[in-house]
C-alpha cells in the first residue's frame, strides 16, 4: 500500500514537472483536472531553440483543410491566427469564437478586414467575455487544445488530446466561458458593440 501510494506520489511529480511551464501560466484552470486527463495531454513548450514551438504544435492540431466545427477562446489578435483560421472554415464549417473586449476593440481596429470578413460569414458566431482572458482554447473536430500565455501575450506553451476525457475537459472549459459571454450582433456598429 506503501509502496502504490509512493509511485502515485512520484507520478504526480512528473506530470508536474512535465507540465510546469503551461500550469504556471493558466491561472487556476486546472485545480479540478483529473489525474488521468493530465496525464493523457501531449504537452509542447517554448524553448530556446523553439520558441514557436506551442504555435507549430496548434497549427498543426489545426491543420489546413476546412474542418467541420471549429470552437475556440483568444486572449490575443494575431495576423497567423486569423490566416489559419481562416484556411479552415468551408462552407459547412460551423465556428464560434469568444475573445475579451481588449481583443475586440484590436480585432476591429488593426484587423478591420478580418473582422468584416467574420462578420459576413452566416456559419461563424463571435461572443465576448467583460473578463480579460488569460488563455487560448481550440476545440476542432474531436480534438482539444489549451494555450498558455504570458504576461506579455506570448503563446508559451499547450496541451492537446484527442481521448475522450480530454476533449471532454475541454468542452467543459469552453462551455463555462461561454455562458459568461454574450454575441457580438451581426449588424452592430462599432460603437454598439462597446457599449
Amino acid at each position: 500500500m506503501v509502496y502504490e501510494q509512493y509511485q502515485d506520489l512520484i507520478d504526480t511529480v512528473e506530470c508536474a514537472d512535465r507540465m510546469s511551464e503551461f500550469l504556471t501560466n493558466v491561472e487556476g484552470i486546472c485545480e479540478d483536472v483529473p489525474h488521468d486527463v493530465l496525464t493523457q495531454l501531449s504537452v509542447t513548450t517554448a524553448a530556446d531553440n523553439d520558441p514557436h514551438a506551442p504555435i507549430n504544435r496548434y497549427l498543426t492540431v489545426l491543420g489546413s483543410e476546412p474542418v467541420d466545427e471549429f470552437r475556440g477562446v483568444s486572449p490575443i489578435v494575431s495576423r497567423v491566427f486569423n490566416e489559419a483560421a481562416e484556411r479552415v472554415i468551408g462552407p459547412e464549417t460551423t465556428m464560434e469564437l469568444a475573445i475579451d473586449h481588449d481583443v475586440l476593440e484590436r480585432s476591429i481596429t488593426e484587423y478591420t478586414d478580418a473582422f468584416e470578413l467574420g462578420q459576413e460569414l452566416d456559419q461563424f458566431s463571435l461572443r465576448v467575455v467583460d473578463e480579460t482572458l488569460e488563455f487560448g482554447l481550440l476545440l476542432v473536430d474531436g480534438h482539444g487544445v489549451v494555450a498558455a500565455y504570458d504576461d506579455d501575450g506570448n503563446m508559451v506553451a499547450l496541451v492537446d488530446g484527442d481521448e475522450p476525457e480530454v476533449v471532454t475537459w475541454v468542452e467543459q472549459l469552453y462551455e463555462s466561458l461561454r455562458a459568461a459571454s454574450v454575441p457580438v450582433e451581426r449588424d452592430a456598429s462599432v460603437e454598439q458593440v462597446f457599449e
